[in-house]
């Protein structure tokens, strides 16, 4: 009697069950142009003949809408469910983006955009020809072809392939760059970039040549294994070796090392240009080979990120960096000095060497205006008609600290606690644009408006 009635209850909870969720039987996609079905179903969770219960289908399809923008191959993605039975059809709407990219280049050359005005310098400019080609292929690819001349010269040819393989979990980019200047900092003194140039004949005072080959591996959405093989070679005026004896650590005019890195990153971020919502890890572990260069060292970076929706309108997120090394003489060329990638918001106008620091970032997001869509009905190019604006205010406060063993009291930054708080507009539009105006105040109480073109984690 008992065993009867185990085996009812399942059956009746197996059938209350089917009937609760939906099976997916069709999956259509629309809008994709260029970009191949296989390239958007990669990221997809959901499969068709997989079973759901509404909620579960209606979080996975946002995930899922999250994992496509993240691509960065589409202005708008609207993925909608049609329902029948306990049957359900998905309809993936796309509006792919601009892929093809070739135009003139003209830019500041300093680091940022403060930096180059605090110098008045209009010799300080690049120019040139750019030629990007995303989503090359329909298959998410990357050709990249860079003529720069200018302040700082610099060619470039770069082929990105993600995808090699059928299950679309192996990949692997090669990058071949030169750089060419005139005038080439050689040392930070008073946590200012030192400037040397031939005058007199003119000449080229450095030569740089970067190699790499990048093999990644990608088995799930979200977690991604890199390993990277770099050569790095650097050729200078003799003058620069007189001027700063540890710019390439030996008494020579040429210098080269080799690098061998792995690099694993979890993303969970929702838009990774501009995140309101996930989390963030990566941990990077490279050793430096001496080839004609005494470098030999050993340096991991890491970083967690992670982002939060307080109110609908109220966002909060908050970063930590940091970056260790077995080595305390670091020479002048291989080294990755704050004030270039990483930076402490209020310190733009400063470099700061170092061979380990740590950096923390924190910020509150109030939205100020949702994204509005609107039309630009006098461009005939419809990868541009349709598109957006949101605008945030921010109220962030950073902290960081470098450790510089070999410093000799002419850097006052290093080792020491660096503060920077303050206020920003950001204005946040398709094709990932952002625009960022930024009032700061450090530690020693400056303060200034800063223009910034990229998110400050």
């Amino acid at each position: 009697m008992i065993l009867r009635f185990i085996i009812f209850f399942v059956l009746i909870c197996n059938s209350l069950h089917s009937q609760e969720n939906n099976v997916i039987s069709e999956i259509i996609i629309s809008g994709n142009e260029i970009t191949k079905e296989d390239i958007i179903k990669r990221e997809l969770i959901f499969k068709i003949d997989s079973s759901y219960s509404k909620i579960e289908l209606e979080n996975i399809i946002k995930l899922s809408q999250q994992n496509l923008k993240n691509l960065n191959l589409f202005n708008f993605i609207k993925i909608e469910k049609e329902e029948k039975n306990n049957l359900t059809t998905i309809y993936i709407k796309l509006i792919e983006r601009w892929y093809i990219w070739p135009y003139p280049i003209f830019e500041l050359a300093d680091r940022n955009f403060n930096s180059w005005v605090d110098k008045k310098d209009f010799s300080r400019v690049n120019y040139g020809l750019f030629f990007n080609w995303e989503n090359f292929r329909g298959k998410n690819q990357l050709l990249r072809i860079k003529s720069r001349f200018g302040f700082k010269e610099h060619y470039q040819i770069l082929y990105n392939i993600p995808y090699l393989n059928d299950k679309k979990t192996f990949g692997i980019k090669t990058n071949i760059e030169y750089f060419r200047r005139k005038i080439t900092f050689y040392n930070t003194t008073n946590n200012q970039l030192d400037y040397y140039s031939d005058s007199i004949n003119n000449n080229y005072t450095s030569k740089d040549v970067h190699f790499s080959a990048n093999f990644s591996l990608r088995k799930n959405i979200y977690a991604t294994h890199n390993l990277n093989l770099s050569y790095f070679q650097t050729e200078i005026d003799k003058a620069i070796t007189n001027l700063n004896e540890k710019y390439l650590n030996n008494d020579k005019s040429f210098g080269s090392y080799a690098k061998i890195e792995y690099l694993y990153t979890l993303d969970r971020r929702d838009y990774n240009k501009y995140p309101l919502k996930g989390h963030y890890l990566m941990i990077e572990l490279s050793n430096h080979i001496p080839l004609a260069s005494d470098v030999n060292h050993f340096e991991v970076i890491g970083k967690i990120e992670k982002h939060l929706t307080i109110q609908p309108r109220l966002h909060f997120g908050t970063s930590f960096k940091f970056k260790t090394s077995n080595a305390d003489d670091i020479f002048y060329f291989a080294q990755k000095s704050l004030g270039f990638e990483d930076y402490v918001r209020g310190y733009e106008y400063y470099v700061i060497d170092n061979q380990k620091f740590i950096i923390s970032k924190s910020i509150l997001k109030w939205c100020l205006v949702k994204e509005k869509k609107f039309d630009i009905n006098i461009l005939k190019i419809k990868q541009f008609q349709k598109s957006f604006y949101s605008i945030y205010f921010s109220v962030f406060s950073d902290y960081g600290y470098t450790v510089n063993k070999f410093n000799d009291n002419q850097n006052d930054l290093s080792n020491t606690s660096l503060w920077g708080s303050g206020v920003s507009i950001d204005y946040l539009t398709y094709y990932d644009k952002l625009l960022r105006i930024e009032y700061s105040i450090n530690h020693f109480g400056e303060k200034g408006v800063f223009l910034h073109i990229s998110n400050p984690f």
